[in-house]
This record gives structure tokens, sequence and C-alpha cells, in this order.
């Protein structure tokens, strides 16, 4: 078997066409032997990737790790006036919805246990758990053991 380290044996079939073909040992190839004198040189892939795909993957990783993300501070810094009140309306809005959302989820709230909801189907699913109406249960216990009067109305306790 020929490797890229030895000369073709005179036995092989390529060998034979080239000197058929008026080739010399050691000479190039062409009309003038102006070409290549030894072969073209094969790297045989290891990888499941395709042809250039890891020059890309190189490049790509090169390109985006070749100047460091800037801190907040910096851009803050370098921010013009105008960008300024865009960031600082930005930030105004933002608060405002988690106002309005932190508002909505109040009705999710479940005193008796402590325990926020953010969906109705799982404030739902928690009103008839086993651990809510057990608390209901021992809370109203102690209630009529101290001899207090109160109304249960929708998971709220009203005392009179």
């Amino acid at each position: 078997m020929a490797s890229m380290d030895e000369h073709l044996p005179e036995s092989n079939i390529g060998y034979k066409l080239l000197m058929k073909m008026g080739w010399k040992a050691g000479q190039g190839l062409g009309s003038s032997q102006q070409g290549r004198k030894e072969p073209i040189r094969i790297d045989i892939k290891s990888d499941s990737l395709g042809v250039g795909k890891l020059e890309e993957e190189n490049y790509y990783h090169a390109t985006s790790t070749a100047k460091r993300k800037a801190l907040d501070s910096e851009k803050i810094a370098e921010e013009t006036e105008e960008e300024r009140v865009q960031r600082q309306n930005k930030v105004q809005k933002q608060e405002s919805i988690k106002k309005e959302l932190e508002n909505i989820n109040a009705a999710f709230y479940c005193a008796l246990c402590d325990k926020q909801y953010t969906k109705i189907s799982e404030y739902e699913t928690h009103l008839s758990s086993y651990d809510h109406n057990h608390r209901k249960v021992i809370i109203i216990n102690i209630l009529i053991k101290k001899d207090n009067h109160f109304y249960y109305m929708n998971n709220f306790i009203i005392f009179i």
C-alpha cells in the first residue's frame, strides 16, 4: 500500500499510466514540467463535521471572544442624554409592569398558609388540598376553644 512518505512503486497502475504519457520520475507534471513534484497530501477526517465547519466555528469563537462585553457601568458612562432618557423610561415601564403584576397576583395569596401563587389554577388546587384544609380546621378549632366569635368566608376568618 502506498503512503504519502514513499514514492509509488513501478508496479502501480497510476505510475505506469504516467510513464506511458511521457512523465519521468522526479519531474513535475505538465507540458513544461512546471507542476507538482510530490502528491497532494490528503488528511483523513476523523470528526463528523463538514468540510470547513471547524474553521468556521474557530473563526466565530475567535471573533466573539476578541473583545470583552462592556459592563453596564461602562455603557452608562458612555451613553448620550437621549439614550439615558430612553433607558430610564424603559426601567420605569418595567417597574410599573412589575407592580401591576404584584397587585394582580395578590388575589392568589393564601393568608392562612402564607403561600403566594401566580396562576389561578395553582391557587384553586391549593384551596382544595389537604394541607390547606387541614390548617383551616386546626385554626377554626383553636378559635372555638378560645370562645371567639367569627365567620369563615372565602378563605378569610372574620371576627365579630
